[in-house]
Order: C-alpha cells, then sequence, then structure tokens
C-alpha cells in the first residue's frame, strides 16, 4: 500500500535552546511546526505555528517549565 503526500515541501531548520537542538519544519507562507506531518495540505493551519520566532518562544517557554508541570 502506498501512501499520497502533499505536494508542500517542507522547509527544515535547527534550532537551539539551551542544550537541546530542535528540528523545525514550515516556512512564512505554510507556518511552522516541529512535526513535518502537520504541514500536510489536508491539516488546518491553526494546528502550526505562524511564524518562527512564535516556535522559538513556545519551545523556549517548554524548555525552561519544570517537567511534569506543563
Amino acid at each position: 500500500m502506498t501512501h499520497a503526500h502533499s505536494a508542500v515541501s517542507t522547509n527544515a531548520c535547527l534550532l537551539k535552546i539551551g542544550t537541546e537542538v530542535f528540528r523545525v519544519y514550515g516556512d512564512a507562507q505554510s507556518g511552522w511546526s516541529v512535526d513535518p506531518g502537520d504541514l500536510h495540505l489536508l491539516t488546518p493551519a491553526q494546528f502550526r505555528y505562524g511564524s518562527i520566532e512564535e516556535l522559538f518562544f513556545a519551545l523556549v517557554n517548554l524548555n525552561l517549565s519544570v517537567e511534569g508541570s506543563a
């Protein structure tokens, strides 16, 4: 069985926050996500971050919070 994928190409970038490195996907037109599947044409845009700055801010907040308290 084959799986159909969208024709959207996903740009990958690396963001380093503290000692962790995150691979993020997207661009200014399609939005940003840590999961390339979120950029699929059938996935609603509200499941993506609007800018790389917004995604960076979310990752910083997750990295600063105490584990298990988010």
